[in-house]
């Protein structure tokens, strides 16, 4: 009879010390809740962020993760919102590596969320700006075509011709009180020209099988987002 009823005290001593834990265990919490709150960063913010890993269209998949880390303190009403350090994640939304014709790589970053301070994960909508490579639609690319090859090869073949017969008109210019740059130029484009139009015929046909330039952002680098709605932050 003692051993039973000193069993009944020991079960009703270890129910009521539990139902003591989770009451200041709900108690705690509901402090600590009601002590958060959430402010506002607003739509067209500008953010820094650090590349956490390197993004590449050479060898970039759609799906794989993408981290990178605030560079520096977004502060709303002179408090610190977003702190440094802050990671941001997503994907790589859409990858295109460098084709021939000179087509350049693309990258499309998909931006998910945000860690606050308080562990949650906000949602994060942003678009990459103030970046030279930053195509109509928000996307990443080297903006290379085969009209851009084909400019430069017209630009290549121009500086053949012209280059000697600015050359051979400047050393005209030195002799006998300049007459013989009227004979020098004119001999110099006849030899120059074909050597031009070989040049641009050849390298015009290269470009059509030579490969554009990748897209890459190395580990490290920054790049700058814009918000493109407004962020909810939860802050103490």
């Amino acid at each position: 009879m003692k051993k039973l009823f000193s069993l009944l005290i020991t079960v009703l001593v270890l129910f009521t010390m539990s139902a003591t834990t989770s009451y200041s265990a709900i108690t705690l919490n509901k402090k600590m809740n009601a002590n958060i709150k959430t402010k506002r960063v607003p739509e067209g913010t500008t953010i820094k962020l650090k590349v956490l890993n390197p993004v590449s269209s050479a060898n970039g998949n759609v799906g794989d993760r993408l981290d990178l880390m605030v560079v520096d303190n977004i502060k709303v009403d002179g408090s610190v919102v977003i702190p440094k350090g802050s990671v941001v994640r997503g994907t790589l939304e859409e990858v295109s590596a460098s084709k021939m014709l000179y087509k350049g790589g693309m990258v499309r970053l998909d931006f998910d969320h945000i860690v606050s301070s308080t562990g949650k994960q906000v949602p994060f909508t942003a678009g990459i700006c103030n970046n030279p490579n930053v195509t109509y639609d928000g996307a990443l690319s080297t903006k290379t075509n085969y009209m851009t090859a084909l400019t430069k090869t017209i630009e290549k073949s121009k500086d053949i011709i012209v280059t000697p017969v600015t050359w051979a008109w400047d050393k005209g210019s030195e002799l006998w009180n300049g007459s013989p740059k009227y004979v020098f130029a004119p001999l110099t484009a006849i030899v120059s020209a074909p050597a031009g139009g070989i040049y641009f015929i050849g390298d015009a046909v290269y470009d059509c099988f030579k490969k554009g330039e990748n897209i890459s952002i190395s580990q490290g680098e920054t790049i700058q987002v814009q918000l493109l709605k407004p962020l909810d932050m939860p802050v103490y």
